[in-house]
């Protein structure tokens, strides 16, 4: 995920001593989206949320036509881009979709190393100072200054300068943008940015940040060139309200923004394919790049800068590659489904598919064997999960949530029904993010047979004051429900409304519609009037994110490692529309714990700080997570080869390396 929806390996514990150790002082990066959302945001992380749609069409796209000479990368996506505003991308549309093609185009202070996701400088030339309190006017702030590297060049070749941060985190702020911005540039901590020399950043904290808002967070903000953007945000700002500037600025069309980053946009017909070309002044290109078995990195570019960290480098190499981009171009063809862009791959038309689900194993089956082809398999950095609307009864009341919760089979759906190729889940945090996954959350319904599930729904409703017509009644031997559930009612008296459940459609993702349509008939049996809605993604993130226009819905998140996703998916302040809460969560014991990781400046006490928080939601319920799946990929073999393929999400968690990827 790019930096904003930072799936990342399972990063151990002493690697991020050893940050703070090196005056790291706090915090993380985010959605998106997926939340993102991701898949995300799906809404990217994002958070982002982290989310991505399909169109059914199964026509080959138009394609852009390279020369003979050139060297061009070619990808394939099954959902077409829905902006070329970065603002938009890490705003309201935070889809992986986005992501995938507009990631890597700017500059941040701070990055994750590839493969083992160490916290290292980017544009940042060392570590920052680390957090000072100190009095500024009338006010007590914390303070850090960060060196930059000199010779960064945008590519109309502006110098990039400590005040293109300072007016990127400003902007953020003084328009007040939604969607993943506010994990970023959070304003109950950010206060101000300024430019000590064009070389030398000053960042001011209202509080002291935790690991959340500073290290993993403003650190890994993407920065703009404000030669470009100023004149585009001072019209924005006069705009009407501050909705309106949000709308103005998010609605700019971009046409040769500067590019810091490996590519530069180049185009995007809609529907076709997106290309980016290769930035020929960007700074880190002829870069050497080695990790070592005992934690330490190294980096350098000879007569340009060096830089090392977390020990002396040695012998035992673990990585070691050079920065490209080996590619003149990426190109990135959008097909109308999986299998469409599985039938691009096996004739040679792309050279990877990019999904955040990685294959299905139908699809999986049709590759083996395939001369040219390499199939590679890594744990998931996101989960698929239902939420519901908290503003429409009876999704508020938390005896239905966890009656819905329970009558979800998700070991019978993943074994049975789907055949091991997804894995069930109760927690946020995956199972393969080690140092922060929780694995003793409740897990309600788990281990219980049908009749057991309906019995414990029964009980649930019946005891928050729900009652029905005709009540449901399960057959002798426990197996089904001889007996359906018929006019129920809620606490006080009114029928319980028909709902509906919108999930992408089996084109998209047959796995999160197959759990859509077995949730639809278990709810059904039980008087539940619930009905499937199989839409497409992007249909999705507008009714959920933008409009907030919905009943429950099913969609996914790609994560970042660290788990500040929990803040904001479910903090109400983030409740707003093209918010990561669209479901309107508003709990005031949560917000208590998610403020507190925030502020949280030790590792430690962030972990169990998280781990009581996954707690709380496992039994709240603002989401029923429900299933993960391993990320397997195809690639083509005998035209492309990687520096590495094991790694946290696969390698669509790292775009497809790009700017790494070798030609054979």
């Amino acid at each position: 995920m790019n930096m904003y929806k930072a799936k990342r390996f399972a990063v151990s514990a002493v690697v991020l001593l050893l940050m703070l150790q090196l005056g790291c002082v706090v915090r993380e990066v985010v959605v998106t989206p997926t939340p993102g959302p991701a898949d995300t945001p799906e809404p990217s992380a994002a958070a982002t949320p982290v989310p991505q749609e399909s169109v059914e069409e199964t026509t080959k796209p138009a394609e852009a036509s390279p020369t003979q000479e050139e060297r061009v990368y070619q990808l394939g996506i099954t959902a077409d881009l829905t902006t070329t505003n970065f603002w938009a991308y890490l705003g309201p549309d935070g889809t992986t979709w986005n992501q995938y093609v507009l990631s890597g185009t700017q500059p941040s202070l701070y990055a994750y190393s590839d493969q083992r996701f160490d916290w290292v400088p980017s544009l940042a030339a060392d570590f920052p100072s680390p957090l000072q309190e100190e009095t500024v006017g009338d006010q007590t702030l914390w303070s850090t200054e960060v060196d930059l590297k000199q010779g960064v060049k945008w590519s109309d070749g502006n110098d990039v300068t400590a005040d293109d941060f300072v007016f990127t985190a400003h902007t953020a702020t003084e328009l007040q943008l939604t969607g993943n911005w506010p994990s970023i540039v959070d304003p109950e901590f950010f206060d101000h940015a300024e430019a000590l020399d064009p070389y030398k950043l000053k960042i001011y904290f209202k509080k002291k940040p935790g690991l959340a808002r500073w290290q993993f967070g403003l650190a890994f903000m993407s920065i703009f060139s404000k030669t470009y953007w100023e004149p585009v945000v001072a019209e924005a700002k006069k705009g009407g309200d501050i909705t309106e500037q949000q709308k103005l600025l998010y609605s700019h069309v971009p046409d040769n923004e500067p590019s810091a980053g490996p590519f530069l946009f180049d185009k995007w017909e809609q529907g076709a394919f997106a290309e980016k070309d290769r930035n020929v002044d960007f700074y880190f290109t002829g870069s050497e790049v080695t990790q070592y078995a005992s934690g330490a990195y190294a980096e350098s570019k000879p007569g340009v800068y060096e830089f090392s960290a977390y020990g002396a480098p040695g012998e035992d190499k673990t990585l070691e590659y050079t920065v490209g981009p080996h590619a003149d171009s990426a190109i990135y063809s959008i097909y109308g489904s999986q299998d469409a862009t599985v039938l691009a791959l096996k004739k040679g038309d792309i050279d990877f598919m990019l999904n955040p689900l990685g294959l299905s194993k139908g699809l999986q089956e049709q590759l083996e064997g395939q001369e040219g082809l390499a199939t590679i398999e890594n744990s998931s950095s996101g989960v698929r999960y239902l939420g519901f609307n908290f503003r429409k009864p009876p999704m508020d009341n938390k005896a239905f949530r966890q009656a819905v919760a329970t009558l979800i089979d998700k070991e019978f759906l993943t074994e049975t029904v789907l055949q091991g190729v997804a894995i069930p889940v109760y927690t946020m945090v995956p199972e393969g993010n080690k140092v922060w996954h929780n694995g003793d959350v409740p897990m309600i319904g788990r281990d219980m047979t049908r009749g057991e599930r309906v019995e414990r729904a029964i009980e649930l409703l019946k005891g928050a004051g729900f009652t029905w017509d005709t009540e449901p009644r399960v057959s002798e031997d426990g197996r089904f429900i001889e007996q359906q559930g018929e006019g129920l009612k809620m606490p006080n008296g009114d029928p319980v409304p028909s709902m509906s459940l919108i999930a992408p459609s089996a084109g998209y993702d047959p796995l999160r519609s197959t759990f859509a349509i077995w949730i639809e008939r278990w709810m059904s049996e039980m008087g539940i009037p619930l009905r499937a809605d199989l839409t497409g993604f992007n249909l999705i993130v507008e009714k959920v994110f933008n409009r907030q226009e919905f009943d429950m819905w099913i969609l996914g998140w790609g994560l970042t490692l660290f788990p500040d996703y929990l803040e904001s998916f479910f903090h109400s302040r983030h409740s707003g529309l093209e918010g990561h809460n669209p479901g309107g969560y508003n709990n005031p014991e949560f917000d208590r714990l998610a403020d507190d990781l925030l502020a949280e400046t030790e590792l430690e006490a962030a972990r169990q700080q998280a781990f009581r928080m996954q707690e709380f939601l496992a039994d709240d319920l603002p989401y029923v997570v429900l299933f993960t799946t391993p990320i397997v990929e195809t690639y083509r073999s005998d035209r492309i080869e990687f520096p590495y393929t094991e790694t946290l999400g696969g390698l669509q968690e790292a775009l497809g390396l790009p700017t790494i990827v070798n030609f054979k």
